[in-house]
């Protein structure tokens, strides 16, 4: 079916069996700079699902670059036997592992190691915010040494290769880059110069692993920001890498911390955006060329090497979605692929708050079996059990259960399956959030589980049934009434009477945001996007102050400007009278008044829809809650907890 995904490809002396690589990222799974078991049982579930290639991240080769305390110190006495382990569990599949070798340079700080940080010239980066030191020249000479002693330390652990990092976090790039480096010195000015560093680290590379130990570059093709790196320079930029004769693949990357967007996509940025610059690359030289970023689909990468726009596909958040992508790809199960929907929540979002890496779809991250693959363990009991509610989290407890051996039944009230992503998905560029549906409705659909739609579930209707198991996964309902005042009218609405339609919404909307989230922003964008004028008032310091972590803060509020939209921070709502807001300054308690709108649209949380719950506990015997019915957070709660909850079966 994908003649050419699935077709071995060589990279240098290394072949690979297929053309799906898992490209390096971080897990945050490392703690004090020790590899550890988690880290080896990710790696190996995903060689498990029958990647050709894995490169592992988050390696620190040298003491004093240490931007996040997960990272595995290189320097350590053991980290040729741990990284061996990790090397041989991957090898007991047919793939092959490569370990990148990266120096962050000044996309750091000193909050770790309690050192100055490096970088081509005394600037600061724009995320860490610490003015850096620039390089001297005993400093190259110590992060040639570094470079070289940890190649030379991940040969001895058993890798097949190392991809040198020239990319968006890289120290490498940093140099390339005229965005960053403004030396005056032979490293800095012409591409000549600022291409000096990232040979000699190639040179030092290559000179400790020898000719026939695979070594590639990934590459800041275009940074895709005013005076960065450009398609144009990283032509030659490559073909002097090629002519070297070290290196043995390029792997393509682009966009700067300047732009996250572009290195942390996310469902606002269009699939295979990046394909134009792999293509122009491997035009320009004879070295496998490696696309990666938004390609999210095997037909995409199948299409892409087709093409000859790239020789394999890098991929990262699908392989975390579904570590089997690639097998069940190759035996044409496209349908039970679990697609990664780009929402960043479990993955991005929880990076960068410091929190171990996960995925609101798959509440195996981090919990991967060292043997075997995930662990249901079957029921000793076959019980009757009932669902209630088929939105992700009685979908995925029915699914649970259901593998376990239960004979399971799900009733839902409403006319479809997936509760609240159904409405998810009819706001602007979420329209593939009911993907987590789609994978979860055909899981089901081949378990066989009877889906009862249209049927409200009653105490009476359970106690008919007579099943040893109840499941209510009912979900939650938006808070209708969270302020004082007289406001039951049609022209004061939820965010999900506005998605619905259920009133006419006028052209003037005031719409309060306590939420913070996509909930509200991209809400408040639908009715931007229909032409109306969209007036977003919250207590926060930012409209949409919970995207920071997911990389779209910036995107998001630059979107509703672009429509007309205005942000009011910092001011508290007190009352609502008819079309009449009564708020107050946070800071100055000054009263603030809104008035003259057509409609006010309150997004500001919801609350557990847990009735049914209350009134059948005692009436079964094992009577269980999972979700938004619990207490109203996210899919990626909802679908961890109904996981846990039909292990408990």
């Amino acid at each position: 079916m994908y003649e050419h995904l699935f077709s071995p490809l060589k990279l240098g002396k290394t072949e690979l069996a297929n053309r799906i690589c898992l490209l390096a990222h971080r897990t945050n799974f490392g703690r004090g700079g020790v590899l550890n078991d988690r880290h080896i049982a990710y790696y190996r579930r995903r060689a498990q699902g029958g990647c050709g290639l894995i490169i592992i991240g988050e390696l620190a080769i040298h003491p004093d670059d240490r931007p996040w305390e997960s990272l595995i110190d290189m320097q350590s006495p053991g980290i040729v036997g741990d990284l061996k382990r990790l090397t041989d569990a991957v090898h007991e599949f047919d793939t092959r592992v490569f370990a990148q070798l990266n120096h962050h340079g000044f996309q750091s700080s000193g909050h770790i190691t309690r050192k100055s940080v490096w970088g081509p010239s005394a600037t600061s980066d724009i995320v860490f915010g610490e003015t850096c030191k620039p390089m001297e020249p005993e400093d190259f000479i110590e992060l040639a040494e570094a470079f070289a002693g940890s190649a030379l330390k991940v040969k001895e652990s058993g890798f097949d290769g190392i991809e040198i990092d020239m990319g968006p976090e890289s120290l490498l790039r940093q140099f390339l880059s005229p965005i960053c480096n403004h030396r005056g010195d032979e490293y800095g000015g012409s591409l000549e110069n600022r291409m000096r560093l990232p040979l000699q680290i190639v040179d030092a590379v290559r000179g400790a692993v020898g000719r026939d130990f695979t070594v590639g570059v990934c590459l800041c093709a275009d940074e895709k920001f005013w005076g960065g790196i450009t398609l144009e320079e990283s032509i030659p930029i490559a073909q002097t890498l090629e002519k070297t004769g070290w290196i043995d693949f390029i792997n393509v990357s682009v966009g700067t911390y300047y732009n996250l967007h572009m290195i942390m996509p996310s469902l606002h940025i269009p699939y295979g955006f990046t394909i134009e610059t792999a293509e122009a690359v491997k035009k320009g030289v004879s070295l496998p060329v490696l696309a990666s970023y938004q390609i999210g689909f095997p037909g995409m990468a199948e299409n892409i090497i087709a093409e000859g726009k790239a020789d394999a596909a890098g991929f990262v958040r699908a392989l975390i979605c579904d570590p089997d992508m690639a097998v069940k790809a190759e035996q044409g199960k496209i349908k039970d692929i679990r697609y990664c929907v780009k929402d960043n929540k479990g993955c991005i979002g929880r990076l960068n708050q410091s929190k171990v890496l996960g995925c609101i779809q798959n509440p195996q991250i981090g919990h991967e079996p060292l043997t075997g693959k995930d662990p249901l363990i079957p029921a000793v009991k076959k019980k009757k059990v009932m669902v209630i509610g088929a939105g992700p989290s009685g979908m995925e407890a029915a699914r649970t259960a259901c593998e376990r051996g239960h004979d399971v039944t799900v009733y839902e009230k409403q006319a479809e399956v997936g509760g609240q992503v159904n409405l998810i998905g009819k706001r602007p560029g979420r329209e593939s959030m009911p993907g987590v549906i789609r994978y979860l409705k055909n899981m089901l659909d081949k378990l066989e589980v009877p889906v009862l739609t249209n049927v409200t579930v009653t105490p009476e209707l359970i106690l008919e049934e007579k099943p040893d198991a109840v499941v209510v996964a009912t979900g939650s309902i938006p808070i209708a009434r969270p302020f004082p005042g007289n406001y039951d009218s049609p022209w004061v609405l939820t965010g999900w009477d506005a998605i619905r339609e259920t009133h006419l919404v006028g052209q003037k909307v005031l719409f309060i945001d306590e939420d913070g989230g996509h909930h509200a922003m991209a809400t408040a964008e639908l009715l931007a996007s229909q032409g109306r004028k969209v007036d977003i008032i919250t207590s926060d310091l930012f409209i949409g102050i919970e995207l920071a972590p997911r990389g779209e803060l910036y995107l998001g509020r630059q979107r509703l400007l672009q429509q007309g939209a205005t942000f009011t921070t910092d001011v508290e709502v007190l009352e609502i009278n008819d079309k009449q807001v009564i708020a107050r300054d946070i800071y100055t308690n000054e009263p603030v008044l809104y008035e003259g709108y057509d409609t006010i649209v309150l997004d500001v949380g919801n609350t557990a829809d847990d009735a049914l719950y209350k009134k059948i506990k005692g009436l079964v015997k094992e009577v269980y809650r999972t979700g938004d019915c619990v207490a109203p957070r996210g899919i990626d709660m909802a679908i961890i907890e109904a996981r846990n909850v039909g292990e408990l079966l």
